[in-house]
């Protein structure tokens, strides 16, 4: 149930086509390493070990997307999760859509960074915010 009482039910953001792509002969399903979007890698980074892990299937775009999921965890897989039904039609969206909504770049603020610099006392929370970007930059 969501927040409202109502039951969800999932529906894939991909059409159900991609689930029906034939697997490469001898294709074994790689145990990949797993994105959260709380450790300090980036999503490129991510996006080539996954297509690395998938080895030659990594040339099947619907076989990429199909099995993206299986590559994430907890804040990225929530993400995942709630994109809408059939609203990505190809890797190269999908891909983007990740990106856009869970780049790690340098320049962006987290709350374990946040956790790490302490505000003073008698410092006011702008003051802490400002001092907390002065930090990562």
């Amino acid at each position: 149930m969501d927040v409202r009482g109502k039951v969800q039910s999932y529906q894939k953001p991909y059409p159900m086509s991609f689930d029906t792509v034939t697997y490469l002969a001898g294709f074994r399903l790689p145990e990949f390493v797993k994105f959260n979007w709380d450790d300090s890698k980036s999503t490129f980074e991510h996006v080539s070990q996954y297509l690395a892990q998938l080895g030659e299937a990594s040339s099947i775009n619907k076989l990429k997307v199909h099995l993206f999921s299986l590559s994430l965890t907890g804040t990225a897989f929530s993400w995942f999760s709630y994109l809408a039904p059939n609203s990505i039609t190809s890797w190269e969206q999908l891909e983007q859509k990740f990106d856009d909504h869970l780049f790690s770049g340098s320049h962006e603020l987290k709350l374990s960074h946040l956790t790490s610099v302490k505000q003073m006392r008698d410092e006011s929370v702008n003051d802490y915010i400002r001092r907390f970007c002065d930090t990562k930059n």
